[in-house]
């Protein structure tokens, strides 16, 4: 019996320890892809509170507040994340191997940087008047609308200034 169990806790720490080899390496793209969510996830409030303060009639208080559902859904981000991240290494070990010049691993972790620093911008741009904001919302989406459910149409529509 005692055999038994130093073979099983053998057996354990071997795997444990393979797992975390291979896990390693990614634990420092996934802090810091992480980082960058929670700061969407920042930006994203602060745009629900800057909205909320230029047109109180338009929105609601739930739209400031973080729900269990947009929670849900920036948890079910960070997986999506580190799972990319995790196959991402894999290919890297497996197919392109140490002697490559280019990491799978690093190169998905620059796109999620980019890709939630795009998001950034585009809460930090929307309902923002200004001028950087301004130049930036010709070529980022205004997010006011889409993610807390206002319709700015008619707002948008007595801000322009008359055509002749």
């Amino acid at each position: 019996m005692i055999q038994l169990s130093i073979k099983l806790r053998t057996s354990v720490s071997v795997a444990g320890a393979g797992i975390a080899a291979f896990v390693g390496p990614v634990v420092p793209y996934g802090a810091l892809c992480t980082a960058m969510v929670i700061a969407d996830l920042i930006s994203a409030r602060m745009l629900a509170h800057r909205v909320k303060r230029r047109h109180p009639g338009s929105t609601t208080n739930e739209a400031t507040k973080l729900s269990s559902r947009r929670l849900g859904d920036a948890i079910v981000s960070l997986i999506k994340i580190y799972v990319l991240l995790l196959l991402s290494h894999g290919i890297d070990c497996v197919i392109v191997g140490d002697s490559a010049q280019v990491s799978i691993l690093k190169f998905a972790s620059a796109l999620v940087c980019f890709w939630q620093l795009w998001s950034i911008l585009e809460n930090e741009a929307s309902s923002n008047d200004a001028l950087w904001a301004r130049i930036a919302q010709r070529i980022l989406v205004d997010k006011t609308e889409r993610h807390l459910g206002i319709d700015l149409s008619e707002v948008k529509k007595q801000n322009q200034p008359p055509s002749d």
